[in-house]
């Protein structure tokens, strides 16, 4: 092609038509010029194509990441309400006009729940890969807003919930070393355990009631602000997951 062009111009020159021969020049200029745009707009929509697959694989780890945080609520917010539940019923008893000292031995021995939820497993490993790339800032705000305000909840959450917890098991741990709590769950037997029942003995009551007044109260916040965080969660997934979806189909 272009031999074919060298041609013609020299043709022209030969011939002395200098003026169709700038004309043709100038017309070959226009064809490069052409060219060379045709040429970037074709490159740019590779590259277009690039960043789109980039982004849509990236998304659809997102979306994965939410969906698997949707079963985790799923699975753990029944539980949470249940055991949130039983402590506002124990709460109730305990508080209650008719309530005495044997009344708040037998609960604590018996009926306190000893075990504890830990912060549930959230994942942010796609969504800060996404940030990392750069294709989060093509996205459309309204996508850019959910995704940031729904992980900025999960770190503050967690950060909330790792704080709660540890001060519910340091009450829990302080009345322990006075009251054996733990002993049913380490043998069926415990009823008839001199272990067990000894630390029940004689029990101060001016020690013991503000001892069980702080640990339910520790575990009631605990449990309501794990039962908040999950409900929050659940809330922000049920709005991200449908925007996200014609990002992956």
């Amino acid at each position: 092609m272009i031999k074919f062009f060298r041609q013609i111009r020299l043709q022209l020159m030969e011939t002395g038509k200098t003026g169709k021969y700038f004309k043709y020049a100038i017309g070959e200029i226009i064809l490069v010029v052409i060219g060379i745009l045709i040429a970037l707009q074709i490159n740019n929509w590779n590259e277009a194509r690039k960043e789109n697959r980039k982004l849509k694989t990236a998304l659809n780890s997102v979306y994965n990441d939410i969906l698997q945080d949707s079963m985790v609520v799923y699975n753990e917010l029944p539980n949470v309400k249940m055991t949130y539940e039983l402590n506002a019923r124990l709460s109730e008893k305990a508080y209650a006009s008719s309530t005495n000292l044997d009344t708040l031995i037998q609960l604590m021995k018996e009926d306190f729940p000893i075990y504890w939820i830990t912060p549930p497993p959230f994942n942010r490993n796609a969504f800060d890969n996404l940030k990392s790339t750069g294709s989060f800032d093509l996205l459309p705000e309204d996508i850019k807003i959910s995704l940031s305000e729904y992980y900025t909840n999960l770190d503050s959450g967690q950060k909330l919930l790792e704080t709660t917890l540890e001060q519910y098991r340091y009450h829990l741990d302080d009345f322990v070393k006075h009251y054996n709590i733990l002993g049913r769950i380490h043998n069926k037997n415990y009823r008839n355990s001199y272990l067990f029942n000894s630390s029940w003995e004689s029990v101060d009551e001016k020690d013991f009631t503000p001892r069980v007044a702080v640990l339910l109260g520790a575990y009631n916040v605990l449990y309501n602000s794990v039962k908040q965080y999950l409900e929050q969660n659940q809330t922000k997934i049920r709005g991200i997951l449908p925007l996200l979806k014609p990002y992956i189909e």
